[in-house]
C-alpha cells in the first residue's frame, strides 16, 4: 500500500518527506514533511476507535483551559478500509525514567504540579457532549471472563484456572469501581508525556484509548514500579497534589490491573488470533506463580 500516494490524494498535500515513527498490530505512526503527525490504521474493526479519538481531542481542544497541548486534528479520514488522522507534530522531548533522575528537585517537583494540574483539569470537565464514549472496565473484565471460559479455559493447566480465578474473586469483591467517572486518558504513561526544554510539561499524545472511566485509571502507570516508569514514590506525590481522591484505592487499583495483566495478554491474543500472545500471557502466571512460592520460602 502506497501511503505517501493515499494521504497526497485524500488530503490534496505534497509530501517532501515520509518517516514510519511507529507502528502497532495494525496501524503505523508516520512523520509527514518534518512537521505533520499521521496515524494510520488498516482494521475495519479500529474504524470506531479512531471516530472516538478524533472527537475526543476536538472536545479538549474546544474545553481544555491550559497550555499543555493536546493533538488538533486537521486531517481525518475514516473508512472500513482505512482511517486516518493528521495533526501537527507537539514539539517535546518524551518523558523518561533517565531524564527524571537528571532534573533538578525544583524541576521535578514543577513536573509533579505539571501532571497533577493537567490530570485535575481534564478529570473535572462536564463531559456531558461525550458520554457515549464511557467505558465499563469491570464489565469488560467480566466480558472477557466468560470469552475465556467459551474458549481455551477448560486446556488451561490448574495453576493458570487458579491464577485467574484468584482474580475474579478479588475482581468481585472490591470497592475501587464505585467511585468517581471521569474523562481519562487511559494510557496514561510517560512515553506519551512531552517537555519543552525547560523540563515543563508541554504536550500530551495518544488518546486512543481514551473514555469516560474510572479516576483512577489515569494514575496506573504513574504509579507503577517498572524500568520504562518513574516510580510509586512519583505517582503518591502527584496524587497528593492533585487532591479530593482515595490514595489507597488508586494504589489498589494499579495494583488489580497489574494482576490482569496476564489474563488480558491471554484474551487478547484469543481476540486477535494471536497464539504468541496467549502464549505470552500463560507463561507470565507460571512466572509469578514462582515468584510467589519464592516469596513464600
Amino acid at each position: 500500500m502506497d501511503i505517501k500516494n493515499i494521504l497526497e490524494k485524500k488530503f490534496n498535500i505534497e509530501i517532501n518527506s515520509l518517516d514510519l515513527i511507529g507502528e502497532g498490530y495494525d496501524s503505523k505512526a508516520y512523520l509527514v514533511n518534518g512537521e505533520y503527525i499521521f496515524k494510520v490504521k488498516y482494521s475495519a474493526n479500529k474504524k470506531k476507535g479512531y471516530e472516538k479519538e478524533k472527537s475526543i481531542y476536538d472536545f479538549l481542544n474546544q474545553n481544555l483551559v491550559t497550555n499543555i497541548k493536546v493533538p488538533n486534528i486537521e486531517y481525518s479520514y475514516i473508512s472500513d478500509e482505512i482511517s486516518i488522522l493528521g495533526y501537527k507534530q507537539i514539539k517535546g522531548t518524551f518523558l523518561t525514567p533517565e531524564i527524571y533522575s537528571t532534573m533538578s528537585t525544583e524541576e521535578q517537583e514543577l513536573l509533579k504540579k505539571d501532571i497533577a494540574y493537567f490530570l485535575r483539569q481534564m478529570h473535572d470537565l462536564d463531559y456531558t457532549d461525550i458520554n457515549s464514549y464511557a467505558i465499563d472496565n469491570k464489565q469488560n473484565v467480566l466480558e472477557e471472563y466468560q470469552l475465556l471460559k467459551t474458549t481455551i479455559y477448560n486446556s488451561l493447566t490448574d495453576i493458570e484456572k487458579q491464577y485467574i480465578e484468584n482474580f475474579m474473586q478479588r475482581l468481585n469483591s472490591t470497592t475501587i469501581f464505585d467511585g468517581k467517572k471521569c474523562l481519562c486518558h487511559n494510557d496514561f504513561s510517560s512515553n506519551h508525556l512531552l517537555l519543552d526544554e525547560n523540563n515543563r510539561l508541554c504536550g500530551i499524545i495518544d488518546f486512543g484509548d481514551s473514555g469516560i472511566i474510572d479516576e483512577y485509571c489515569d494514575f496506573i502507570y504513574l504509579l507503577e514500579d517498572s524500568e520504562e516508569e518513574i516510580g510509586p514514590n512519583f505517582g503518591e506525590d502527584i496524587l497528593r497534589l492533585y487532591g479530593n481522591i482515595d490514595i489507597e484505592k488508586a494504589k489498589e487499583y494499579q495494583d488489580v490491573v497489574e494482576q490482569y495483566y496476564p489474563i488480558e495478554t491471554i484474551v487478547y491474543g484469543i481476540k486477535n488470533n494471536r497464539p504468541d500472545f496467549i502464549e505470552k500471557g500463560r507463561k507470565e502466571i507460571y512466572n509469578r506463580f514462582r515468584e510467589s512460592k519464592n516469596i513464600r520460602l
